[in-house]
C-alpha cells in the first residue's frame, strides 16, 4: 500500500510540473519597437510561437523568460510585434503564442527624401 501511495505522489508531482499554465495574455508586444511611428501601421502576417527554458543550473528564477520567449519568436518568424500574445508557464520554459505582425508605413504618409550626396567641385585650380 505504501508503495502504491508513494507512485501516486510521484505521477501527481511529475505531471505537475508538465503542466501548462497560461500566465499573461497581451494584446501586443515587441522587443525590437517602443510603439508606432506616426505614419506607421501593422500588417497580420502568420501564427508564431517561441519558447524559452531557463538554464537549471546556471539561472535563477523566472526573470527575463518572457522577453527572451518573445525575441525568440520574433527572429523565428522576422516579425516586428506579436498581436494576441498568450504566455504560457511550462516547468522552467515560458512560451508565447499570438499572430506575427510586420511594421508598414500607412498610404499617404510621406517619408522624408533622401539628402543628396555632395557632387565634387568642377573649379581649376589656378595657380
Amino acid at each position: 500500500m505504501k508503495q502504491f501511495a508513494f507512485i501516486i505522489l510521484a505521477l501527481g508531482f511529475l505531471g505537475g510540473c508538465a503542466m501548462k499554465t497560461k500566465i499573461l495574455d497581451a494584446s501586443a508586444v515587441s522587443m525590437t519597437h517602443m510603439h508606432l511611428k506616426p505614419g506607421e501601421s501593422l500588417k497580420e502576417t502568420v501564427p508564431v510561437t517561441g519558447k524559452f527554458c531557463a538554464d537549471t543550473f546556471g539561472d535563477k528564477g523566472s526573470i527575463g523568460l518572457i522577453d527572451e520567449s518573445v525575441k525568440a519568436a520574433q527572429q523565428q518568424f522576422s516579425v516586428d510585434y506579436i498581436l494576441n500574445a498568450s504566455f504560457w508557464n511550462e516547468g522552467a520554459c515560458i512560451s508565447v503564442e499570438g499572430t506575427g505582425a510586420k511594421v508598414m508605413a500607412s498610404a499617404g504618409a510621406t517619408e522624408s527624401a533622401p539628402v543628396p550626396a555632395a557632387k565634387p567641385s568642377s573649379k581649376k585650380k589656378t595657380q
